[in-house]
C-alpha cells in the first residue's frame, strides 16, 4: 500500500487572450498584484487566424501571451485560481461579453495541465465544478503532446516556456529538500 503524502507543487501558469492588446497590461498589473512576479512570458501572439471559438463573444481582433509564476504553490486547492479568473474575466465584460479569456493552469516536474469549467472524457474532476486536463506530459526529458493538446501548446515559444518554467520548479524543489 502506498503511504498517502501532501499535494505536490507546481508553478502557476496563465494564458490570457484579449481582443485589445492595451488589457495585457492591466491583467498583467492584476494578476501579479493577486499571485506575485511573472517569471517568465512569451511575446504576444495574433490568435484571431487559430481559432474562431471566441470571435462571436470576443471579436475577430484576438490576442494571446502565456505567462508562469515566480510563487511555487501547492496544489491542493487548485481549483481555485479558475473561480478566480472567471470573477476577472466578468469584470471587464461589456455589455455582457467579454473582452479577456483567462485560462489557469499548473507546471509539475511531470506534466502541464489546464483547469476548465468543462468536463470532457480526458479531463478530471476536482472540486467546486472545476476540471483538471492534463494538456502536455513531460516525458523522456521534453514534453509530449496528447490527442488533446491545442495546437498553440505545441508551439516552440510556449514549450519554451514551461521547460523554463519545469528548470526553475526543478531547481526550487532540490533547494527546498536539502
Amino acid at each position: 500500500m502506498g503511504k498517502i503524502s501532501d499535494a505536490p507543487f507546481g508553478m502557476l501558469f496563465f494564458a490570457i487572450t484579449v481582443n485589445e492588446k492595451k488589457l495585457f497590461k492591466t491583467i498583467e498589473t492584476i494578476l501579479e498584484r493577486k499571485y506575485g512576479n511573472i517569471l517568465f512570458e512569451s511575446e504576444i501572439i495574433n490568435f484571431s487566424d487559430k481559432t474562431n471559438y471566441y470571435q462571436k463573444e470576443m471579436g475577430n481582433s484576438l490576442w494571446k501571451k502565456y505567462y508562469s509564476y515566480e510563487k511555487i504553490i501547492s496544489l491542493e486547492k487548485i481549483y481555485k485560481y479558475k473561480h478566480e479568473s472567471n470573477e476577472i474575466e466578468d469584470e471587464f465584460k461589456s455589455n455582457g461579453k467579454r473582452n479577456i479569456n483567462l485560462d489557469p493552469g499548473y507546471i509539475t516536474l511531470f506534466n502541464f495541465s489546464l483547469l476548465t469549467t468543462k468536463g470532457y472524457s480526458h479531463r478530471i474532476y476536482l472540486e467546486n465544478g472545476i476540471y483538471s486536463e492534463i494538456t502536455l506530459l513531460f516525458k523522456n526529458k521534453k514534453y509530449e503532446f496528447l490527442p488533446w493538446t491545442y495546437s498553440d501548446y505545441k508551439s516552440k515559444n510556449v514549450l519554451q516556456l514551461l521547460e523554463n518554467s519545469r528548470l526553475f520548479l526543478k531547481r526550487y524543489l532540490l533547494e527546498d529538500n536539502k
